[in-house]
């Protein structure tokens, strides 16, 4: 049917395809639900909308249509003339405020499908574009529904007790923040108020598909992680969380699938008002041993029950106490060398009793560990002192994970006092098998990271080495153990030398603020790993073990578009980056190795403050760096229609502005002059409509409405 058209633009070279009517945001066309629209983005322009779900990256077309309430799901689905994306914004073109993104409806897709809950009244800006620079026509369909499954607004409601079989075939793309896992496959939600008491979600042991859970609290417009998980254990499809659900808080419940994966599931839900021991551990010693666990029951009372294997609870030996005060973790003793046992562990809060988590297998050793073995045996090392050891006569106790050295081996404990100097332990070239190092501060019970190390700076075979800043009279105690299981001889040095200067951003909490600059007007910050020191943070993934001696910067995206980050190794050997969210649980995002390039830094949501991690091993790579973010970004003060009456006063202003429109405003932003929104109103339907801009930092701040651009004002 197309080839006619085809023929015809061959004999008639000179004609190309109309402008879109549609390819501005201020000419967007409107939908109706129900009524599906045939359009192009060929010969459309370039749009400076800011990432939505996914980046802006070809010419776009625009439609509009207002909210009434309902579920409203648009899609270029099952039409694929071009690989498409979907963007939906709410506010007036020039303040755009990302709703929903789609770019693959599904694995193998390349149509695009997005679907959110609508306000009654609510004006909605629709792009339609492509990926990579594609145009070309499309389908563009509207449905419009009450809230369903599919999303937050309509989730199913679920109770302790009561399992709910359903499938997530069918269900569009969510848009929901990483939480325990990703988000990688359409999803059903469902809602839950929780009873104060220890709640069990779970998907096993059904296992139609590979499933994932996430579950949060806040509102669906505002999601706060809350736990997620992938796997239940390793082999396990299917996927278990558990937390405790405050009385009266709704948790939304998200059940989705691995890697693009749909299926039926079954989801059951159990709540305990004494919640059951988790991750409970049993670490065997000659004639003793180590039982650990986590609780979420506060001041509550434990039994740890061991016998021979098989016997059952109520027939061992049992030892009691209260938590926090007795354990975890706790040690039971009159044990045979060589011998193999099991062991229970519970609780008990105000009368009630949780289930057993058990039983747990093990089997003591022949011969008694080292004495350092244990965090209260530390044998002591001093400054220009060395010791000798082997991690053999070590056990493996759980312990918090510092920097790249997270704790799976075997370990002897060691310790010093500091003195204020710089402190260097170091295994390098001294041990037979692939070491880490960890440094702690604090109570063997309740030990603070302080820094760790895997792979130190030129460190043949693997072995450790860590630099870090030493308060005087603080003790410190330090762990040598092993990558994976890995075990064996060492000699650990530790050296002392004056302070240096520690660099002011060494710390994740002290970042360096970035303004965002111009594209190619990028005047750099400089800044220096060369008195940085190992981080208790994890390495990120792209750099897992290598010595990290880092800096750290914050910005934020403001309304920016195209954003780069311009990272320059100066006197520095080399230079590495990564991108997180926040500093209290630093969530990961992207990194990047040997930076000699700009770094784009797409997709990134607008007005979000972001993080940024510069380093490298330390030693001889250390040095200066210079850093700057860029990007193209509208403060422009466009010309407003004609006839449009708009009065901004008083400016300057230390309190009330009142801005006078032709229309009222249902809502008003004040943008700083990096593109930031610094404020939004919602002021009432009156004119003219007053705003209070006394909590504002003194500037010139632009003031949109959903007209665009309404003004300018200066905070005194």
């Amino acid at each position: 049917m197309h080839r006619p058209a085809i023929l015809l633009l061959a004999l008639t070279p000179f004609t190309a395809f109309a402008q879109p009517a549609n390819d501005a945001c201020s000419t967007a066309i409107a939908l109706s639900c129900g009524q599906p629209v045939i359009g192009t983005t060929e010969s459309a322009t370039t749009d400076a909308a800011p990432t939505c779900g996914t980046g802006i990256t070809a010419p776009g077309a625009w439609y509009r249509i207002t909210g009434t309430g309902d579920q409203i799901t648009l899609s270029t689905c099952p039409d694929e003339q071009f690989d498409t994306k979907l963007n939906v914004y709410t506010g007036g073109c020039g303040g755009l405020t990302c709703v929903a993104g789609n770019d693959d409806a599904g694995n193998g897709v390349f149509c695009s499908t997005v679907s959110f809950v609508s306000q009654t009244g609510t004006d909605y800006l629709i792009l339609v574009q492509g990926y990579d620079n594609e145009t070309g026509p499309f389908t563009l369909t509207v449905e419009c529904a009450p809230p369903s499954p599919d999303v937050c607004q309509g989730a199913l409601p679920i109770a302790c007790g009561a399992p709910y079989t359903g499938t997530t075939e069918g269900a569009t793309p969510d848009a929901a923040p990483f939480c325990g896992t990703g988000i990688t496959a359409p999803g059903v939600w469902h809602s839950f108020t929780g009873t104060g008491q220890q709640v069990t979600i779970t998907t096993c042991p059904d296992e139609q598909f590979d499933t994932k859970l996430n579950v949060f609290s806040g509102t669906c417009q505002a999601l706060a992680c809350v736990a997620g998980n992938d796997d239940a254990s390793d082999g396990a499809y299917c996927s278990t969380v558990t937390f405790v659900a405050e009385e009266g808080v709704t948790y939304h419940v998200l059940v989705q699938g691995y890697d693009g994966e749909t299926g039926p599931y079954t989801l059951t839900t159990a709540c305990l008002s004494c919640g059951s021991p988790l991750d409970a551990t049993v670490t065997p010693l000659d004639a003793s041993a180590v039982v650990n666990w986590s609780s979420t029951n506060a001041s509550a009372g434990f039994t740890v029950e061991h016998g021979p294997v098989g016997f059952a609870p109520g027939a061992g030996t049992a030892t009691t106490g209260t938590l926090g005060v007795d354990g975890p973790p706790v040690s039971i003793g009159g044990l045979l060398p060589g011998t193999a046992y099991e062991a229970y562990v519970r609780e008990s809060c105000d009368g009630s009793e949780s289930p057993w988590a058990g039983p747990i297998a093990f089997t003591t050793l022949l011969e008694p560990p080292a004495a350092n073995a244990l965090c209260s045996g530390a044998l002591p090392i001093a400054c220009g002192g060395s010791v000798e050891g082997n991690t053999e006569e070590g056990i493996l106790l759980p312990g918090p994970a510092c920097g790249a050295a997270n704790i799976t081996a075997k370990g002897l404990w060691y310790a010093f006092t500091g003195t204020g100097d710089d402190a260097t332990l170091s295994t390098c070239l001294n041990s037979a098998f692939d070491t880490k190092l960890s440094v702690f501060t604090g109570a063997c019970g309740a030990l603070t990271c302080v820094a760790g190390n895997d792979d130190g700076p030129g460190c043949a075979g693997n072995t450790s080495a860590l630099t870090f800043q030493t308060s005087a009279g603080t003790a410190y105690l330090v762990l040598v153990h092993g990558y994976g299981q890995d075990a064996g001889g060492f000699t650990l040095t530790l050296t002392c030398a004056p302070a240096c200067t520690a660099v002011g951003n060494d710390d994740c909490a002290s970042a360096t603020l970035l303004a965002l600059q111009p594209v190619g007007g990028c005047e750099s910050s400089m800044g220096s790993t060369a008195c940085a020191f190992a981080p208790a943070t994890p390495n990120p993934p792209c750099d897992p073990y290598a010595n990290i001696v880092d800096a750290w910067y914050a910005f934020n995206t403001g309304w920016g578009t195209d954003l780069s980050l311009i990272l320059a190794a100066e006197s520095a050997e080399r230079i590495h980056a990564a991108l997180y969210t926040a500093c209290d649980a630093p969530a990961y995002v992207e990194c990047w190795m040997d930076v000699t390039a700009p770094i784009p830094l797409a997709e990134l949501e607008p007005n979000t403050d972001m993080l940024v991690r510069v380093w490298n091993s330390g030693g001889s790579e250390a040095g200066s760096f210079s850093i700057c973010v860029e990007g193209t970004f509208s403060v422009a003060m466009e010309e407003l229609p004609a006839g449009t009456a708009v009065r901004v006063w008083p400016v300057p202003s230390a309190g009330e502005l009142c801005i006078h429109t032709r229309s009222p405003q249902r809502r008003i932003a004040l943008i700083d002059l990096q593109g930031r929104t610094a404020l939004v109103a919602h002021p009432q339907d009156l004119l003219p409509a007053r705003v209070d801009i006394s909590g504002l930092a003194p500037g010139t701040y632009l003031v949109h409405g959903e007209d665009g651009f309404l003004g300018r004002c200066v905070k005194e």
